[in-house]
């Protein structure tokens, strides 16, 4: 029996919808990032994002902007590569994952729309792509759940999901969320994993024509005519 080629069968899903761009260094993907909007500028845009705004996503596409070294910044940055490690492992069954860490999607359609992703996914049972978002928060369990104790996504990570449907077409996200409790003395929990949280494309199609219409309207209406949009702050 011939071996099934998951890396084929995630290229030929993406080559319908989006280019893909390949960089060998983070410099380079700095770059590439200020010539679109990405995952983690729309809930900005969409006014969703407590800690930055429109103005900010702005400024970032005409001056390179990384974000101040931080204990959160560099917990998240240590840890992504083994959650990415402990998900393909405990979930193997279920999905093939695939590393795309050196390739930024780019929309064929909406050319500014673009993504850079933790991981890609393969459903072993239909062989649907989708993409891993590997999420680390500080003591914040209780917003990866609804007000009713089911299990639940941040608004900011639904705005981000919504986003990278646009940009590559995939059919589910998953994402998966490591919750540090450093800073709580008297909880005998270092850290948790929690159960992978799956958002499947048919269920946000609403939601989707939303965001695309609020990045178009950003992009030419500010980006194009280089006017610096004033703050929005929705939450």
């Amino acid at each position: 029996m011939k071996e099934i080629d998951y890396y084929e069968i995630a290229d030929n899903h993406f080559k319908i919808y989006c280019e893909q761009i390949r960089f060998k260094t983070h410099e380079e993907w700095l770059k590439l990032r200020m010539n679109g909007i990405g995952g983690s500028d729309v809930s900005a845009i969409l006014g969703h994002n407590k800690y930055r705004n429109a103005p900010e996503v702005y400024d970032s596409k005409f001056d390179m902007i990384e974000s101040e070294p931080s204990y959160p910044i560099e917990y998240g940055n240590y840890f992504e590569s083994i959650l990415f490690d402990t998900f393909k492992w405990k979930y193997s069954q279920e999905y093939e994952t695939l590393n795309y860490k050196d390739v930024l999607f780019k929309n064929y359609f909406i050319p500014f729309c673009q993504a850079s992703v933790d991981g890609v996914l393969v459903d072993k049972i239909n062989n649907q792509v989708g993409l891993l978002e590997i999420k680390t928060a500080q003591n914040k369990k209780s917003q990866w759940y609804n007000e009713d104790g089911t299990e639940g996504v941040p608004r900011e990570y639904l705005d981000q999901a919504t986003h990278y449907f646009i940009a590559t077409g995939v059919d589910f996200i998953i994402f998966y969320v490591q919750i540090d409790y450093k800073d709580i003395e008297d909880l005998d929990r270092d850290s948790e994993i929690l159960k992978p949280r799956r958002i499947n494309r048919e269920d946000m199609l609403e939601y989707m024509s939303q965001v695309q219409d609020e990045e178009i309207n950003f992009w030419n209406n500010y980006i194009e005519k280089k006017e610096r949009p004033p703050k929005r702050v929705v939450y």
